[in-house]
Formats: structure tokens, sequence, C-alpha cells
């Protein structure tokens, strides 16, 4: 089985730019113990009061337009019950078409992912050898990851909406050059164009969304953009079967046209415009040997990851020449950013103990989130003969404990804090993965699908509260670097779990003599004890988050 069918079928996720972004969810009024905590200073580990300052990057959104949380409510000494302060009314209207805007922006880059995975066999009928039409996903991840980096840089520079707008305008070109692509490279080309927008577009959307926002406020909006960001992947493979159905491999790309045009007309004539930036964003020069260094390290992680996926661990040029110089660029990349005085990234949001242990639990829950989403689809389509679209179909139970997880992420949340509520998650996607690891040829799709909605309903209350725990962890001043941040550790945790899978699955079919039902219950089994290991960083989290509630406790008393 080569690699190309291993980790390319026309299934949901086998694409690792698919992964999600999840989003913080915290109460809209009321917070527990180990998320009230005040934003801490990075730099110190220790806590700090909240910043008023926003930051250069946090020039807009919800809160400085006067979001849901600034309604302001009936004027002054007027009767509530027949007037309305008109500003107020205007300002929330735009807040919440500001959240519409983000989510969408977002929801629009991770569903392009995984429409375009249903389409490379009819992409590879037109252009040739599905290890040629490879590359369409290839690039685009490169491009993403080698992208994503800058993104903070841009939004304090240029201004979070200007960005945004700029990237999804080049996004919509480059969706339209793919839909009008008549060879193979230009194909790949106008790709990587496309990975290159999306790149800027995710960690930018999140930033628009929370830059500014009140903490209060913070939970709602994002608990709509965690469960978004999560159903997408599975919305894609049953919309593009059914596009490819009905017009071929170009509508995948086309669709994004209109949605692109939409999310435009409203940000630039609803979101409101970027306040001046602060006294050193607009005059923060770009690192260009930051941007650089980035961009082979994560260039060179990726390429090393898709091959140790064929090869595994060997001396195979195909691996080791990407991870030397992985090492190396990451070595120089690390080193200059703790020296310089305008770095690309803020790489000492990283000595702050949550923040460090949330975004290890982001790179780890990447085999929680993209290993059923990988498998289950493979064993539906290979070993039961189920059409992508009704695989896609049956993989849509999952966004009903998606959607469960973003309503109980708050509560739950509130009462025991968000390590705890990891480890609950992680605990949930362990007991629905025991029914998998015993599936046949005959195993009922009503349990199947239980186990699928539970599996949502766990990674939901893995992804949601680690992200929540990270922005929380920060300065709003610092969103920028951590959204980049983040986004980044997600997609390399996501796409080194997909090479991991790969490598257990082959080796499954190997033993088994084929893609059969016991070859993938053998991988869930071992894929069970992978899942254990990642109870440690969350436990770890735990800890940090109380920890964080007793030192607050103290310095109050």
């Amino acid at each position: 089985m080569s690699l190309d069918q291993r980790t390319e079928p026309p299934v949901p996720s086998t694409d690792p730019t698919s992964v999600a972004e999840p989003a913080p969810v915290v109460g809209p009024t009321d917070r527990s113990p180990a998320t009230d905590a005040r934003p801490a200073e990075p730099a110190s580990g220790a806590d700090a009061p909240p910043a008023k300052d926003r930051g250069p990057a946090a020039d807009q959104g919800p809160a400085t337009d006067g979001g849901p949380a600034a309604d302001r409510g009936p004027a002054a000494g007027r009767d509530s019950s027949t007037v309305r302060d008109p500003a107020a009314a205007a300002a929330t209207r735009t807040a919440i078409l500001t959240i519409a805007v983000a989510v969408g922006g977002a929801f629009v880059a991770q569903l392009d992912t995984t429409i375009v995975n249903v389409s490379l066999a009819d992409t590879s009928a037109r252009f040739g050898a599905i290890t040629q039409v490879q590359w369409v996903v290839t690039a685009y991840l490169l491009a993403l990851v080698a992208l994503m980096p800058a993104a903070g840089w841009l939004a304090s520079r240029f201004g979070t909406r200007r960005t945004f707008i700029a990237s999804v305008a080049v996004f919509a070109v480059g969706s339209a050059a793919c839909a009008f692509s008549a060879t193979l490279p230009e194909l790949v080309a106008a790709r990587a164009l496309s990975g290159a927008a999306a790149g800027v577009l995710v960690p930018v959307a999140t930033i628009l969304l929370t830059s500014g926002m009140p903490r209060e406020r913070l939970g709602q909006v994002q608990a709509l953009n965690g469960s978004v960001m999560l159903i997408s992947p599975l919305l894609g493979p049953t919309v593009g079967g059914l596009l490819v159905n009905a017009w071929g491999w170009w509508a995948v790309y086309a669709v994004n046209l209109p949605l692109c045009a939409v999310l435009l007309v409203v940000a630039v004539r609803r979101v409101r415009k970027d306040t001046p930036a602060g006294p050193d964003g607009g005059r923060r020069p770009l690192d260009v040997l930051g941007l650089l260094t980035a961009a082979a390290c994560t260039v060179g992680v990726v390429l090393a990851v898709h091959a140790f996926s064929d090869t595994g661990l060997s001396a195979h040029p195909a691996f080791l020449i990407p991870l030397v110089v992985a090492v190396v660029s990451g070595t120089v990349f690390v080193r200059h950013q703790l020296r310089a005085a305008a770095p690309l990234l803020d790489l000492r949001l990283f000595t702050h103990r949550v923040y460090r242990t949330a975004a290890i639990n982001i790179f780890c829950l990447g085999f929680v989130l993209f290993s059923p989403m990988m498998l289950i689809p493979l064993y539906f389509e290979s070993a039961r003969g189920e059409s992508a679209v009704t695989t896609g179909l049956l993989m849509s139970a999952g966004g009903t404990g998606v959607v469960v997880a973003g309503l109980a992420c708050r509560p739950i949340m509130k009462k025991i804090g968000g390590g705890t509520t990891v480890v609950i998650g992680i605990v949930l996607t362990m007991l629905a993965t025991v029914p998998l690891t015993a599936l046949s040829s005959s195993t009922s799709y009503a349990l199947l699908c239980a186990a699928i909605a539970v599996r949502g309903l766990g990674t939901g209350l893995t992804i949601v509260p680690a992200m929540t725990r990270a922005f929380e962890s920060v300065e709003p001043r610092s969103i920028p670097d951590a959204s980049a941040q983040l986004n980044l550790v997600q997609r390399i945790g996501g796409t080194f779990a997909l090479a991991v899978v790969t490598v257990i699955l082959d080796r499954a079919a190997q033993s088994h003599h084929g893609l059969v039902p016991a070859a993938f219950a053998d991988s869930f089994g071992l894929l069970l004890a992978v899942y254990a290991l990642t109870l440690v960083p969350a436990v770890a989290l735990l800890i940090a988050d109380r920890r964080e509630r007793t030192a607050r406790a103290a310095s109050a008393q």
C-alpha cells in the first residue's frame, strides 16, 4: 500500500491541513477558579493584572466595536421598555457581524482541505497519476506552515481587519486559479497560493475574534468558533462528494468564490476599521531572518514527518535531509528570537507554565482529533464498501458530540477548571475507542455512530479547554503571537499524528494482508495506548491550573 493510498483517500481528514481551529471557551459572566486567572506576564511566569492596552494588533474586534458586553441598553432617564440607545444597538450588530466574519473565514479555510481530498481521484483522472496529484495537497500544506509564523506580524503591522480582508481576497484568487487550471503545475501553484493565504487567514481570524473581547464574553463567541472549526472537517467529504458528482473536480475550488465574496463584502462594510497602531506596532520591522528560519524549520518538519509515514525511522535521505534542515534552522530560529529586539514571534510566552503546558497538550491531542478522522472513514470505505458521501454522512455523527461539547464546556470549566476538563475529555475518548478495538465486517452502524458521537464530545472537551487556557494565560497584547504559535503547534501535531497513524495502519494491514476490519481493530488497540499517554500532559495542565489558583488566592490575601 503506497503512501498516497494510505494518506489521501477521498475521506474527511487524511490531509493534515484539516486541523480544526478550536477556540477558547469560558463562561460569559462567571469563571471557575482555574479560568478566572487574570492575564499573566509570560516573561516572568507570574500572574499580572489585566492589561488595558490591547496592543497594536488588538485594535478592533467585538469589544472595540462596543460588542455584546458593551451594549449600554436604554439611554439614561428614559423608559427602558420603549427606548434603546441606537449607538449601542449598532455597535452590537457590528460585534455580531465581526464574530460571524471571523468564524466564517476560518471555516472556509478549514473546509477547503477536506473538500479537496474528495476530488483527488477525479483530479488524477484529469491530470495524471495520483503520485503527482498528491502535490496538490502537499503544496497547500507547505505554503500554509511556511507563512503562518508571519501572521502575527502582519496583523500588528497592517491591522487585523486589513490583513484579514487581504488574506480572504488572496484565498479567493487562489481558489479561482485552481478552478481554471489547465495543467497540473498551474493547479499546484494555485494551491500553494491558497495555502499561503490560509496560513495567514486562520490565525488572523482568531485574532479578529479574540482581540479586545472582554473576558466575560470571550467564552460565548469562542464556543461557537470551536464547534464550527471541529465540525468543518466532517462536512467536507459530504459537500465535496456532492460537488464532484455534480460538476467535477473544479467545483470544490469554485465553491470558495461566493463564500469569500460574502466575507469580503461584510468585512469591508461592517467590520470596524483598524485603529492606529500602538507606539511600537506600526514601526516594528519584519524579522526576515526569523521568518526564513521559521519557514525552513516548519517545512522541514512537515517533509520529515511525511517521509516518516513512508519510510519509518530510517536513514533514508527523504527523511534525514528535511530532519537536519528542521533541526538546524529551528535552533537558529530559537536563538535569534530570544536575542532579537523585535522578534517575529515572542517565544518567551512559553516561560509561562500554563501556556507552555496547554501548548504541549494541543500538540499531543492531535492523536485524539485526527486518528479517528483517518481510520474510521477508511474502515467504512475499504472494509465496508461505502461511498465517500455515505461515509461523510456517517462521520457527521461526531458533529453531535462536538455541539454538545461546545455547550457543556462553559459550565464544566466553571466548576472544575480547564485542566480537569481536558482529562475528562481524554477519558471519554478512550471509552468511545474501546468498541473500535473489536471492529468486524458486521459491526453495528448504530454502535459506530454512537461511538463517533461520544468521541466528538470527548474531542471537544480536550481541544477547546486547552486552547482556552492557553489564550487566558497571556496578555491581550500577546494574542497575535499566541494565535500564530498555537495554530502552528496544532497543525504540526496533527501532521505528526497522521504520520504515526499511517505507519500503525500500514503495519496492521501487512499483518492481516489488507485493509480488513481486523487491521483497523488492531490499529485502534495501539492508539488506545497512545491516548493513555496524552493523559500525562493533561494532568500536568491540571496541576498548573491548581498552582495558579493557589498563587492567586495567596496574593489576594
